[in-house]
């Protein structure tokens, strides 16, 4: 797989937020969404993207990201709200939903490891 050019990621987690909403509304409280994004680091729809987050943080569903490659992963990390919930003027998030994990990280160890570390926030979210 070779991964180039940047990516928009906002209608993705747009569509997998609908679906939680729906689930939501037919008060399907056993369902819960997980995406799982690999990517490159490089967003091109920043500021979408934190506002579907924000918007999500109140549904059903996880964000899990996987950076892959050398790229420059602050975006990534700024996503993954550890230190403060993502805001954006007066809206901020209602919780952390976004889990960020550097491949380069795990790339030489047991596989067990990285999926460990990816779902290491999920059962908290």
């Amino acid at each position: 797989v070779q991964l180039y050019g940047s990516s928009n990621v906002s209608p993705i987690f747009g569509i997998v937020a609908k679906m939680a909403r729906e689930a939501l509304q037919q008060q399907q409280a056993k369902d819960y969404f997980i995406l799982l994004l690999l990517t490159d680091g490089i967003l091109t729809d920043m500021q979408q993207t934190i506002h579907m987050i924000i918007e999500a943080s109140e549904l059903p569903m996880s964000i899990i990201i996987v950076g892959v490659g050398d790229a420059d992963f602050s975006d990534m990390e700024r996503l993954d709200s550890d230190d403060r919930l993502l805001s954006i003027g007066n809206r901020k998030a209602k919780r952390d939903i976004v889990q960020f994990v550097p491949f380069r990280d795990f790339k030489n160890a047991r596989p067990d490891r990285l999926a460990a570390h990816v779902m290491r926030e999920v059962p908290t979210q």
